[in-house]
């Protein structure tokens, strides 16, 4: 059942959607996604069109926009034996209202091992979201992350925490007029994100706290920075543009392998609180 799944440790390393529909190695939770309520087709155009990396900064840039199949699209797989969420992050955003509700109630019937609402990405032009947000998505009984902005997240934060939910994933692109930033320039932007989280939110709601990191996780000592400023996983995203890693994810591994040193004495990540 899932409450044994959220009350045992997990592995500290997340893959970031989208990469987590394609990178899913031992040892680390996938983040299937992130999925809207409609399809929204044109991926590979966009990708060809948009991703630029930038060597001397280290960034990649993309403005992709969210395109993917649809939440129905998992949903069918889901049924047919194609995909298993059960160990997986489900990774949503909506556009309006009844978005939300229609993504929300698809995944609460999925139950997978999570679901991560993406509040902020900046190539899609919605910033706000509904008021009963997150007070519904905890009423679906899946363990929720909230994916905040590195820039202007405090109000959803209260907000989050309000409503009673404490795991967040710490963060989104870094809103540029070219799309999202994302890389080595992202990593002093989130780890100051996670700081300033950890100054907000005070004992007893501090102690309950769940922080994914993640932004130009590439290398072990890019773990020790993000272990420093006091998560309990990381995230990878970017590193992962390489095609090599549709064949092998063993480029992986020396992260993982200093995730799991680093952070398997913290209470789990995605425990019940």
């Amino acid at each position: 059942m899932i409450v044994a799944r959220m009350t045992t440790d997990l592995p500290r390393l997340v893959i970031s959607a989208p990469f987590g529909n394609y990178v899913q190695p031992k040892g680390a939770v996938a983040t299937l996604g992130t999925f809207t309520a409609a399809q929204r087709p044109g991926r590979l155009w966009r990708i060809l069109k948009t991703v630029r990396w930038y060597p001397r900064l280290g960034a990649w840039v993309n403005k992709i926009g969210l395109r993917n199949p649809g939440i129905d699209w998992l949903a069918a797989r889901v049924r047919a034996g194609r995909i298993d969420a059960s160990d997986k992050l489900v990774s949503i955003h909506g556009f309006v209202p009844d978005d939300w509700w229609r993504l929300l109630d698809a995944v609460a019937a999925l139950r997978p091992l999570g679901v991560e609402l993406n509040m902020s990405c900046p190539n899609v032009g919605e910033i706000d979201w509904p008021p009963t947000l997150f007070e519904r998505a905890r009423a679906t009984g899946v363990p929720v992350v909230v994916k905040l902005p590195p820039v202007q997240f405090e109000l959803l934060l209260r907000e989050a925490l309000a409503a009673g939910l404490c795991r967040f994933h710490c963060c989104n692109t870094l809103p540029i007029p070219a799309g999202g930033l994302s890389g080595r320039p992202l990593k002093p932007v989130a780890l100051q994100c996670i700081r300033r989280i950890l100054e907000l939110v005070q004992a007893p709601q501090r102690d309950a706290l769940r922080i994914v990191g993640g932004g130009g996780v590439r290398s072990p000592s890019d773990v020790d920075d993000y272990a420093r400023a006091g998560v309990h996983a990381v995230a990878v995203g970017t590193k992962l543009f390489h095609p090599r890693y549709l064949f092998s994810a063993s480029g992986l591994e020396p992260v993982r392998a200093r995730a799991e040193e680093l952070l398997a004495s913290r209470a789990a990540w995605l425990a019940r609180s």
